[in-house]
């Protein structure tokens, strides 16, 4: 269960609820990484894509593209239209390839740094500091109750729950 936008959403293993970082945000971050490493083609359109298994029980509004692996083909089949050269394709292939991480220390290091972030997020927010823009998070009052909020809204849409 989750939405679009919020930070974590909840799955439900035997009756046991678990939080896991939302996927389209996951998802939206992987995109920019790819852009930077990408700049070159700047014709490259990224299609995001969100999968789960068939033994998911998805129960979330999202304008996103969230579906069932069995629906993955037909999802990418929509898109046919040709941006890139076949050349372009192994180019970016190889690039994207040499990227990978192997090195198992650097994959630890990269694992620390973002529980780093996470870490830091979470003093800035104890602070009342937003973490997106450094402005002050406040209380206010929604739809669906209190929640935490950037003070420079709608400029900045950070929220957490309380």
């Amino acid at each position: 269960m989750g939405d679009e936008y919020g930070e974590y959403w909840t799955q439900v293993i035997y009756k046991r609820k678990e939080k896991l970082f939302n996927p389209i945000r996951q998802n939206y971050g992987h995109i920019q990484a790819l852009k930077q490493n990408l700049q070159e083609y700047p014709e490259l359109n990224y299609v995001p894509i969100i999968v789960f298994s068939i033994n998911a029980d998805l129960k979330i509004k999202t304008n996103t593209r969230v579906i069932y692996t069995v629906k993955l083909l037909k999802t990418i089949k929509e898109f046919t239209a040709e941006t890139i050269t076949e050349q372009q394709k192994e180019e970016i292939y190889s690039k994207l390839l040499a990227l990978n991480v192997r090195d198992k220390e650097v994959r630890t290091q990269h694992v620390e740094g973002i529980h780093k972030k996470k870490a830091d997020v979470a003093n800035q927010v104890s602070a009342n500091i937003c973490p997106k823009c450094g402005g002050e998070l406040i209380m206010r009052k929604g739809k669906y109750g209190d929640f935490t909020g950037c003070k420079n809204y709608p400029k900045c849409r950070f929220t957490i729950s309380n």
